[in-house]
């Protein structure tokens, strides 16, 4: 088994990406909420091109890499949390807990404004 899912664009950090409303609850910001609704389409699209039926439930190895398209400051444990969960809301995986996700690994690199991101399954061994 083997899936590789492309994104353009920055990823930006759920956790840290967050609105305030008068109430005192915290949502998602709208930058990260239009980044999300751009990646769920495109994921969607690449998981049916890729003929991925149902969420993948076993132990997988999960290779992420992120391409800075500038040198700011990002936290990629953040960007890595905003990925697994549009793999889940994508239905690519069923679910991000260690049962799952077994091995996460994360490399981070840079291309001058062409900021990336791009996802590797494969079976954990």
């Amino acid at each position: 088994m083997n899936y590789i899912f492309t994104l353009r664009g920055e990823v930006p950090a759920k956790k840290n990406s967050r609105t305030t409303l008068k109430s005192g609850k915290t949502i998602p910001s709208k930058n990260y909420q239009k980044w999300h609704e751009m990646a769920l389409f495109s994921l969607i699209f690449q998981r049916k091109s890729q003929k991925l039926e149902k969420p993948l439930n076993q132990e997988l190895h999960i290779e992420i890499t992120l391409t800075h398209g500038d040198f700011r400051r990002r936290d990629g444990d953040n960007a890595t949390s905003s990925i697994l969960d549009t793999l889940i809301d994508s239905n690519i995986i069923e679910d991000d807990t260690w049962h799952f996700c077994r091995k996460i690994t994360v490399e981070n690199l840079y291309k001058k404004n062409e900021p990336s991101c791009t996802i590797r399954i494969t079976d954990y061994k």
